[in-house]
């Protein structure tokens, strides 16, 4: 049988006490329990051996002790003290026995807070981008909620953002004012003077290349086309990929580039890698804001000139990466798209394919593309073949108001512009990039900003792989196809930390309680429970004065009262006892003139041993009986 869990459960701490003082006291009342019990338990030994002078011991200090048990050497009442003496302080340190076993000695407690209320604690500039890289290729040691939310918040708050507690995420549509054959290209509409989010039709379709488009309903649109134009292809090749396209109004638009300075996907969009980025951008204008996540998926083949890729690879890379189908059962649209870039590929043409769908709050769009060679921009010679696969999609998850319209970052006269923003913070603007205009038509768009960013690198593939096993690798591809939600929302909880409302989420802040383990509150309780059973053992016998203080038995003896002498307990009024020197005589008494003790100090006298084996004295002096005088 396998106890493990069973121990493991028993010692670790579960049982939240909220402060260290209640656990502290309650440490501390079961040591002195355990030392209550040690007095009661050795007072007890002390009554049944008769040795009223080792139970007096008990009272003293350790050198009293000390000379006591040298003094008498291993009597029956020494070794009482002895034990007391060892016993007694041990279990004063039972509390130390019972911190040593925290494990850890506290439990984590968790609590949704309005994002709002931490947000004074997010860092000043927080990172935008966030990096998956997997070069081990071990996705096992990936740890993408730690690689999200980190290097967001000061060090010291312990918080989790919480995948599904974003509130009020909903986004404000119009219907499309543009069929798809009369657009350019799918777009989510956001009001009626054509300000719009859509696919850079430009990337699956550059120009210089031309494909017919078919509309095939309402949402729907396709296009195929194959020739033969290496430098058109080649341009394609090397496009910019996965950038949002931004229509401000039917007329002026731009696009959500990637910053070159600090944003790595403006290398991996484009080529031949095989890469991943989702990213969350708000598009503003006017006093409305409304938040988009996109995500991309880029997967690449090739080979090394003078050698194509071998076509039972293209069926297996479609296969994989655009069906449901089996190895053992490939269906007839995965062969026939597949022998469209095999024919191509034996005409020595480029292929290419692919599809748009709009729908109200989402956009999407994928290809596959095949390009014979890639050469040498500087001497057109050719490099390699590849294949190409790419998947885009662009949904709008909130709408907002604000209460102030977004203004220039800086004056840009004479031209339309946008302010540039990345992890919430206006970084400047497109300025620069803007036509010169002198009508009255150049204005002040609005605001892009790219409120955070993850990328993922060798963990789907190697792209410059011939081979679809390597170029897509099939254990990376199920860690993203199971983990690509979370991120998304995920993702999400953090672009809208630094670039959106926080109020509209709930964070999960972490906060550590006190805590005992069931061990150490069976620990506690022990002692408890021992001092209990030793108070009901002493009280079976009437102990008299071994079970009283030394100033009780003192007050009882001068005051002595046979009906009370086996119950002398404790004083609860002391008696204010006097120590005089009269002549020759030490006189111990009270205010009120009765005498506990006369003592002539010159006077010497043997006094008979007590019955415990005490050894015999002959240094003591005579005393007077008690007396009342």
């Amino acid at each position: 049988m396998h106890f493990g869990g069973v121990a493991s459960s028993f010692t670790v701490s579960v049982l939240s006490v909220q402060h260290n003082v209640v656990k502290n006291v309650i440490f501390r009342v079961s040591a002195l329990c355990l030392q209550l019990a040690v007095y009661n338990l050795f007072s007890y030994g002390a009554f049944k051996s008769k040795a009223y002078t080792s139970f007096l011991m008990f009272a003293e200090d350790h050198i009293q002790r000390f000379f006591f048990v040298s003094s008498r050497g291993w009597s029956r009442s020494s070794l009482i003290v002895l034990g007391f003496a060892i016993l007694s302080p041990l279990a004063g340190l039972y509390d130390t026995l019972l911190w040593s076993l925290d494990s850890p000695g506290y439990v984590i407690r968790s609590s949704q807070v309005n994002g709002s209320t931490v947000e004074d604690q997010l860092l000043t500039t927080p990172p935008y981008i966030i990096l998956i890289a997997n070069s081990a290729g071990n996705v096992s040691s990936i740890n993408a909620n730690a690689t999200i939310t980190g290097n967001l918040f000061k060090p010291g708050l312990n918080f989790t953002l919480p995948a599904t507690n974003i509130l009020g995420m909903v986004g404000d549509v119009v219907p499309a004012r543009q069929s798809l054959a009369d657009a350019e290209g799918p777009c989510i509409w956001l009001d009626d003077e054509g300000f719009s989010v859509g696919i850079d039709s430009s990337s699956p379709l550059p120009t210089g290349i031309y494909c017919g488009i078919v509309t095939v309903d309402d949402d729907n649109q396709a296009w195929s086309c194959s020739d033969a134009l290496d430098g058109e292809w080649d341009r394609a090749f090397s496009a910019s990929l996965g950038r949002p396209l931004i229509w401000w109004d039917r007329t002026q638009w731009e696009y959500l580039r990637p910053s070159r300075h600090d944003n790595p996907w403006t290398m991996l969009g484009t080529g031949g890698d095989t890469a991943a980025m989702k990213q969350i951008f708000t598009v503003t204008k006017g006093t409305r804001r409304h938040t988009f996540i996109e995500s991309f998926l880029k997967i690449s083949m090739a080979s090394t000139y003078p050698h194509p890729i071998d076509s039972a690879e293209i069926l297996e890379m479609v296969r994989r990466s655009l069906s449901n189908d089996t190895a053992d059962n490939i269906q007839s649209a995965t062969r026939k798209l597949a022998n469209l870039v095999i024919a191509a590929q034996a005409n020595h043409s480029n292929y290419m394919a692919g599809a748009f769908y709009r729908g109200d709050s989402v956009v999407s769009s994928t290809s596959i593309e095949y390009f014979t060679n890639v050469t040498n921009e500087y001497d057109k010679s050719p490099i390699y073949s590849a294949f190409r696969v790419t998947a885009s999609n662009i949904t709008l998850i909130r709408s907002e108001t604000l209460p102030n319209p977004v203004t220039p970052f800086t004056p840009c006269p004479g031209k339309s512009f946008s302010n540039v923003a990345t992890g919430g913070q206006v970084r400047g603007t497109t300025c620069y990039l803007a036509n010169g205009t002198q009508d009255s038509g150049a204005r002040f768009l609005g605001q892009l900003d790219t409120s955070a960013v993850l990328i993922l690198t060798e963990v789907l593939g190697d792209g410059s792989a011939a081979t679809s096993a390597t170029a897509l690798n099939e254990t990376g591809s199920r860690w993203y196809q199971s983990h690509s939600n979370h991120m998304e929302q995920m993702l999400t909880s953090r672009g809208l930390m630094v670039g959106g409302d926080p109020g509209s989420m709930l964070v999960d802040v972490q906060h550590t309680e006190v805590a005992l383990s069931y061990l150490q509150t069976l620990l506690s309780s022990i002692p408890v429970l021992i001092v209990i059973i030793s108070s009901l053992l002493i009280r079976r016998d009437k102990r008299g004065y071994f079970q009283s203080s030394f100033l009780a038995a003192i007050h009882a003896a001068v005051y002595p009262d046979e009906s009370r002498r086996d119950k002398v307990g404790y004083l609860h009024a002391s008696p204010e006892i006097r120590l005089e020197v009269v002549g020759e005589h030490v006189m111990l008494g009270m205010r009120n003139g009765s005498v506990i003790a006369n003592v002539a100090r010159r006077v010497p006298f043997s006094s008979p041993a007590e019955n415990d084996d005490i050894p015999h004295q002959t240094n003591a002096y005579h005393t007077i009986p008690m007396q009342d005088l």
